[in-house]
Formats: structure tokens, sequence, C-alpha cells
């Protein structure tokens, strides 16, 4: 290949006369498209034989391995096919050289500096037009690189949008999905406090129809160490002339004796006071019941210091002296549990007990020669002591957890007490509230009857005022309203 330039370098020039200048400009030279060897051809195969190369996304399953009579053939075909390039390359500029003889025979020198000038000045404007075309070109390039620039800046942007706007997609469907969920939790939340509203409108009207057709109530106060009695009160009483109507019964019955039972009187609404004795009966079980115990004495034993003390519940919450039974809940026939406080440090006899004193363990003396079974014996004492003490310190702290523990379930009881007293204050105040909004509704007894009475003052004034004609009427209309 090396020697073909070479020779085709050093070729000769034509030999004769230069041939005159072509009128025309030479022929454009055709273009023959040599099929390159690295282009695929339709059927699949690469030119001279050669198979076209594997596509790059697959992968060949195994490698085959070279066959080396291929490929001298496939290297003699390529060399064959560079050759036969170069002899069209020599062949084209031959038949150039040719035509541009035939153009410039027969003419003069003249002629052919002429044309060489034209040829010269529409070089430089081809030279010219190619520059601008260049820079064009440049701007255009430069142009297009901006726009490409911006069209994927813009792309970036579009995508980052994207990404954001699907979050906030995302975003916007789980909230609306816990906006549904929340908004189906308060619509069965609702439905639920109007099923209570009613429910407790429902049994408020109930209880007030039960205290208007029964305002007094009788309920049974049990001690279990003492009696057992049944006392007649109203709902708007309170639970202190209770109290101290059974606290008084309690001590007239221990300084009275077994034999003789104290009388009680009805307990009524308006509290007048008067008392009706009744002689009570033991019963099989001990315990002394009346019909009904008197509280028109219990201000005047009240006064005095009283030596017993009870504690009252119901329902297993603590009474208050200050609480209704309406306010307590208290219904027919309920039980009251009366517990009396004794104070087990005052009394008779506890004067003589004497303080404890621990008792220690009296250590024999015993000599012993032995030094090893001395120091034995010392070692042994010491750890008894060294245990007592040790169990004595644990039993403290059993006693001090215990004690804790006691502390913390009290706790626990007050807070349920409180909160179950503050639900029974508000279920009172929510009832309360609806009795004065019915109250507000119905039509008022005492505007009704001012109106009535303005009404027959306007009808009687009218009456005092007769037309003069009307005098038998008059009168006798005055006589009516008189």
């Amino acid at each position: 290949m090396n020697g073909a330039q070479t020779a085709r370098q050093a070729r000769p020039a034509p030999a004769g006369p230069t041939p005159p200048a072509p009128a025309a400009a030479p022929p454009i030279p055709p273009t023959t498209a040599h099929t390159q060897p690295g282009t695929r051809t339709p059927n699949g195969t690469a030119v001279n034989g050669a198979h076209a190369p594997a596509q790059k996304g697959k992968k060949k399953a195994t490698d085959q391995p070279v066959d080396p009579s291929q490929m001298y053939e496939t290297l003699k075909n390529r060399i064959a096919a560079l050759e036969e390039e170069e002899v069209h390359e020599e062949e084209e500029e031959r038949r150039f050289a040719e035509e541009a003889q035939k153009s410039v025979s027969g003419m003069t020198e003249t002629a052919i500096h002429a044309k060489y000038i034209e040829l010269f000045a529409e070089f430089k404007r081809l030279e010219r037009d190619h520059a601008k075309e260049k820079q064009k070109l440049v701007k255009d390039k430069d142009a297009a690189k901006s726009q490409l620039t911006k069209a994927n800046q813009t792309k970036t942007k579009m995508e980052n949008l994207a990404r954001e706007l699907q979050k906030d997609n995302k975003k916007l469907r789980e909230d609306s999905k816990r906006l549904a969920t929340c908004v189906e939790e308060a619509q069965e939340e609702i439905s639920q406090m109007k099923a209570d509203m009613a429910k407790r409108a429902e049994r408020a009207k109930i209880q007030e129809n039960k205290y208007r057709e029964m305002p007094d109530i009788v309920v049974r106060v049990v001690c279990k160490y003492r009696a057992e009695l049944y006392f007649k009160i109203s709902r708007k009483t309170k639970l202190s002339r209770l109290f101290n109507a059974w606290t008084e019964r309690m001590e007239t019955n221990v300084t009275g004796g077994a034999s003789s039972a104290a009388g009680a009187s009805m307990v009524s609404s308006t509290g007048n006071g008067s008392s009706g004795k009744k002689s009570g009966s033991p019963q099989m079980n001990g315990t002394n019941k009346a019909d009904a115990a008197s509280t028109s004495g219990a201000s005047s034993s009240s006064g005095g210091a009283s030596s017993m003390q009870f504690i009252f519940s119901h329902g297993g919450r603590t009474l208050e002296p200050d609480e209704t039974p309406e306010e307590a809940g208290i219904e027919d026939g309920d039980v009251i549990l009366a517990v009396e406080l004794m104070d087990l440090t005052e009394g008779p006899g506890t004067e003589e007990l004497d303080e404890p004193h621990p008792v220690r363990q009296k250590l024999k003396k015993e000599w012993v020669e032995d030094p090893v079974e001395a120091r034995k014996t010392l070692q042994s004492i010491f750890d008894g002591v060294v245990q007592e003490r040790l169990k004595e310190v644990l039993r403290q702290y059993k006693l001090r957890e215990s004690h804790f523990e006691c502390v913390v379930r009290s706790k626990e009881l007050e807070v349920l007490l409180s909160r179950a007293r503050a639900a029974e204050q508000k279920q009172l105040a929510e009832a309360e509230k609806a009795r004065a909004d019915k109250i507000e509704d119905e039509p008022d007894s005492d505007r009704t009857r001012q109106f009535l009475q303005s009404l027959h003052g306007a009808l009687h004034s009218k009456d005092l005022h007769p037309k003069p004609a009307d005098g038998d009427k008059a009168n006798s209309r005055r006589v009516d309203g008189s």
C-alpha cells in the first residue's frame, strides 16, 4: 500500500503543450459510494463475505474459537478491497486530469490567465461565503446548545416538579383518607353522643316523674355490730339530719340498754318535727329494726359532744353530710352502711401496758482451751447476730414496701372516686339543665295569673264607665263585676 502511494506521488507531469482553459467549469466528478467494510448489508453479512458483528445488547452463549483459515481469508479479502479502492481513485484522478487538459487545449495564455483570475475570484467568494456559513453554523450551534441547555434545565425542572406533584398527590391522598376516617369517627362519636343524650334525657324524665310521684323515700341504715333501722326522708333533705338521728339512736341504745328501745318518728320534707314513738322488737339475727327514725332531736343532740362517730357509705362511695339523697343517687329501698369509728388508744387498761423491750440473747461464758474452737464459736455468734440484724432489715423493707403499695392503692382509689363523683356531678348538672330548659319552655303559671288579673281589671274598668243609655245594664254589670 505504501509502495502504491510513492508511485502515485512520483508520477511525472504529462508532456506537451499546456491545454487551453475550458470555457466552462469542469464537471463535478461522480461520487462513487464505495461500500465500507464495516457497513452492514441487508442480508446481515459484511463486504467480502465477512460476518456482521453481533449486537451490543445480546451476549453470546458460548465463545466460539477463531478459525485461522477463516481469519486469513478475511484479511486477504480486506487487502484486495483496499487495493481495488486505490485503483479506482487513481483512475478518477487520471480522468479528471484528461478532462482538464481537454478543456484547456486550444486556449491562449491570456484566456487562461483570465479564466484563472475568474476562478480565483470565485474561489475567494466561495471562501468568504464558506466563512460566513461557518460563522452562521457556529452561531446556530451555540444557539442550539443554549436551547438544548435550556431544554435540559426545563426538563430537570419539570421532572422535579412532577416528583413534587407526585409527593403532594400522595400526601393529599393520605390526608383525604385520614380526614375521611376522622369524619367517620367524628360522626360515630356524634351519633353516640346523641344516643347518650337521648338516653340521659329519657332517664332524667323518668327520674323526674319518679321524684314527682314519690317525693319521700325509705332507706335502710345497717351497722354490722349495732342495729338496722329504716328512715323515711325527703329527697331534698340533707343527709346530716339522717346521720344525727342515727347517732342519737345508737347513743340512746347504748345508754338505755338493750331492754328499752327508743322510739322513732317520721322525717318529712317539711321538717315539722312531729314524732311518733314505736317500740322496736329484737329480730332473729340480733339486729333492732324500726319503721322510722326521729330527726327532730338530732339538732339538740348535735349541740353536745358526741362520743360515737360513724362513717356512712352507699354503693361503695362515702356519703357527705351536705349532700342530699337526690345528689347521692339514693333511691327507695337502698341500703346505707354505717361503720363505727373506735379509738383504741383510749380507754381502761392501756396505761398498764408496758412498752416492749427488745429481748437480747444471753451469752453463756464458757472458756475453751482450744483457740481454733474459740474462733469458730466467736464466728458463729457473730454470724448469728448479723443474720438476725439482716432479717430485721429485710422485714423493715418489706413493711415499707407494703406501706408504699397501700399508699399507691389508696391514691388510685381516690382518683377513681373523684372521677366517679365528677361523672355524677356532670350527670346531675345535665339533668338540672334539662329540667330548667323544660321549665323555661313551659308557660309560667304566675305570668298566666298576672295576665288574667290584668284582663279582669281592664274589663272591670270598662264596666265602671258605662254608656248613659244603658243604665240598667251598666248597673247589672257593675254588680256582677263587684
